[in-house]
């Protein structure tokens, strides 16, 4: 089992199911075509051909206006993250961890690109209040212009990882 960025000619992405068809469909018809346009990277968990989750990674910006209080930065109109834009397992894989180790592959990715270009943290798009609440065990804050878009500033995200 081994993290990787999804090649389509490889994986098995029909199969994958994970109860939303929002994110299998993502994963089936669109993942591949966004990797191939340079919108995003589409990182897997997989066993050889089959996925047991993915997630999706990409540039983004916030207003400054938006930032929790203590991350404002009040001289730049927005600011860089990376955006975490859908993260899934697959039924055949859920609550047995593997959603806390796609987020941390992802944190690493993160924290490798912070070494490389500027960015602040990362952002996510909680998809309901039960992903709202799974994000904030790692320390994720609202933004105020939104409730289901939350912020991981640099800083912590480091630590979460060492």
């Amino acid at each position: 089992m081994k993290f990787e960025l999804l090649n389509k000619k490889y994986h098995n992405r029909s199969q994958f199911d994970c109860g939303v068809p929002d994110l299998n469909n993502y994963l089936q018809r669109t993942a591949s075509q966004d990797q191939k346009r340079n919108l995003s990277r589409i990182y897997v968990l997989a066993e050889q051909t089959q996925i047991i989750g993915y997630y999706s990674i990409s540039a983004h910006s916030v207003l400054s206006n938006d930032m929790p209080q203590s991350m404002k930065i009040s001289r730049y109109p927005s600011v860089p993250f990376l955006l975490l834009g859908r993260l899934a397992v697959s039924l055949n894989f859920q609550k047995q961890g593997y959603g806390d180790a796609l987020l941390f592959d992802a944190f690493k990715t993160t924290a490798d690109m912070a070494e490389k270009v500027g960015i602040l943290g990362m952002i996510v798009d909680a998809k309901d209040d039960q992903a709202i609440e799974f994000y904030k065990r790692f320390g994720f804050q609202a933004l105020s212009a939104s409730h289901n878009r939350l912020v991981l500033p640099l800083s912590a995200l480091s630590s979460l990882i060492k």
